[in-house]
């Protein structure tokens, strides 16, 4: 039996020692240690924005003050879909959670023809409207339309958040920063005031100008990067 003791004791204190020390303590650090290097990392908040994606920083920051929660996938995973157009009733959600989710009461009978009290977002997107942010279109019947489903256009954000920030005194270039956008733009102001926040910089092409894309859909990484830019600078949140 003695025997037996020992030859545990001589397998005992190697493995102690080689986990930070021959002491009970020194056996424990190692077993912390072997837990840290192991501890699966942090779960993703999207798992179609992985380390490393464009606007990565901006889309996790919007999962995180709860202004956009993504889809619920099958296998139990929530996605983003960074590069899907955001369509102008989620548009219209993201700002009234931008806002601090203020309180409004919608009215019973919708302003607009082609939304009903049930669908979703509707109090959202009245409370665009009661705040002149979004105003919608009149119709040859005279009617207001929304038109949730159709994607937001760059040119209508760039409207939409100049209306959000309260419509603050710019003056506008004499010379636009645009190739594509030019003085006569229906929102030549709003897209040249988000510029000047650099809220929005367009893109550098190879004859070195830049362009603004104004009648392109505003896809939902860079509308994450649009509202991250926009609360750092107005604290919306």
């Amino acid at each position: 039996m003695a025997v037996i003791l020992a030859l545990l004791a001589m397998m005992t204190v190697p493995a102690a020692t080689a986990a930070g020390g021959a002491s009970m303590g020194g056996t424990v650090s190692g077993l912390q240690k072997t837990i840290q290097l192991t501890a699966p990392a942090s779960p993703l908040a999207f798992a179609d924005v992985p380390p490393g994606t464009p606007f990565e920083t901006e889309i996790n920051w919007m999962a995180g003050q709860g202004i956009s929660t993504g889809w619920l996938e099958p296998d139990g995973t929530k996605t983003y879909r960074p590069l899907n157009p955001v369509n102008r009733d989620a548009m219209a959600a993201f700002m009234h959670r931008l806002a601090g989710k203020p309180d409004f009461s919608p009215p019973p009978v919708s302003p607009f023809a082609d939304l009903a009290p049930g669908d979703m977002f509707y109090k959202e997107i009245v409370w665009l409207s009661a705040r002149y942010i979004s105003t919608g279109w009149t119709e040859p019947d005279d009617s207001k339309t929304f038109r949730p489903s159709q994607p937001v256009s760059r040119d209508a954000m760039a409207a939409f958040m100049y209306r959000l920030a309260g419509r603050p005194a710019f003056d506008p270039p004499a010379v636009s920063p645009f190739a594509d956008v030019t003085k006569d733009n229906t929102y030549y102001h709003e897209i040249t005031w988000l510029a000047a926040q650099d809220i929005a910089t367009g893109w550098p092409e190879v004859d070195r100008t830049r362009t603004f894309r104004p009648l392109q859909p505003v896809n939902r990484d860079a509308m994450a990067a649009f509202m991250f830019r926009f609360n750092s600078k107005f604290s919306a949140v």
